[in-house]
């Protein structure tokens, strides 16, 4: 009894890990829906109890940034996922969106050559955009 317990609740997690991946998933592609660029999905969930994915994404300029800020954040609450903070928005070259499991930084181009996330969370899982690309 207690081993199909145990089971249950490993494919209630697995399950659930899974709407958090398909849930980054659909952030990546509405980034490249807005002509986000170097658009890079980061499983940091073994790095950081802060989130379980990072979504970098590179933009040319302020009314760029937060056009895909606000393109993202429509798509995803549309899953009921609720936003928990938006960081920098107005005139600003670097948006944070926390949805909790998942952070989306939007950099411009400088920032992100500047501050080199990717490097810093360098031990994390590179996600392939083909996987995201193909999920529907």
């Amino acid at each position: 009894m207690k081993r199909s317990k145990q089971a249950n609740r490993l494919k209630i997690n697995l399950k659930e890990e899974n709407n958090d991946l398909m849930f980054a998933y659909t952030a990546a592609k509405a980034a490249e829906e807005k002509k986000g660029e170097k658009v890079l999905l980061l499983d940091v969930s073994r790095l950081t109890v802060v989130a379980d994915y990072f979504l970098i994404i590179s933009a040319k300029s302020t009314p760029q940034i937060q056009a895909l800020a606000n393109h993202i954040e429509e798509r995803l609450t549309k899953f009921n996922y609720q936003m928990i903070s938006k960081e920098g928005f107005i005139d600003s070259n670097w948006i944070v969106l926390d949805f909790g499991n998942l952070v989306v930084h939007i950099m411009h181009e400088r920032e992100r050559d500047y501050y080199k996330l990717e490097r810093f969370w360098s031990n994390a899982v590179l996600i392939d955009n083909k996987a995201w690309k193909k999920a529907s």
